[in-house]
C-alpha cells in the first residue's frame, strides 16, 4: 500500500523518537522508499535586514549542509536493509515545507512525532506536528511527545 515515506526529522530528541517506529512500519509494511527530511527555517525579517541577501544565502547553504550532515548520521543508524534511505534538506516554513515536500515528491505516508508543546506556547510558535496532521492529503502518523520524554 505504501511505497514512499516521509520522516521530517529536526535534530531534536522527540523527533528521533520516531525512529523505531519508522523501522517498524517499514520493515514490516515493506515500504521500498524512506526519505528523511529536515527542513531549514526561514531568516526572519530582522535577521535580514541586518545580515543582507549574501550572507543570509550563505547561512543557509551552511545550514542545508549540516541538515544533510546530520541526516546522513542518522540514515546509517537507521540501518534498513530492505528500504533505499535518501535523505533531503529544503527551506521554509516547517509544516508547508513538509507538506509540499510530500506533494512534489508522490510521499504516501508521513511520520513524525509532536514536540508536546501545550498552552500558551503551543498558541505563540503554532505545531509543526499538528498544521501537517491536519493538512495532509496522505496518511499521517503522528508519535506523541509523551512517548519520548525519556530521549528528549
Amino acid at each position: 500500500m505504501y511505497k514512499k515515506m516521509l520522516v521530517p526529522l529536526d535534530t531534536s530528541g522527540f523527533a528521533e523518537c520516531v525512529l523505531e517506529h519508522v523501522r517498524e512500519i517499514a520493515t514490516t509494511r515493506g515500504i521500498p522508499d524512506v526519505v528523511l527530511l529536515s527542513v531549514i527555517e526561514p531568516v526572519t525579517s530582522q535577521t535580514m535586514a541586518y545580515m543582507g541577501p549574501q550572507r543570509i544565502k550563505e547561512s543557509e547553504e551552511r545550514a542545508v549542509a549540516g541538515a544533510l550532515q546530520y541526516l546522513e548520521k542518522v540514515k546509517t543508524s537507521l540501518a534498513l536493509q530492505q528500504s533505499k534511505v535518501s535523505t533531503a534538506a529544503v527551506a521554509g516554513p516547517a509544516a508547508d515545507a513538509i507538506l509540499d515536500y510530500a506533494a512534489d515528491n508522490g510521499v504516501d505516508v508521513i511520520v513524525l512525532s509532536s514536540h508536546g508543546r501545550s498552552g500558551v506556547t503551543r498558541v505563540l510558535m503554532g505545531s509543526t506536528a499538528d498544521k501537517v496532521l491536519r493538512r495532509s492529503v496522505v496518511p499521517v502518523v503522528l508519535v506523541p511527545a509523551l512517548s519520548c520524554r525519556t530521549h528528549a
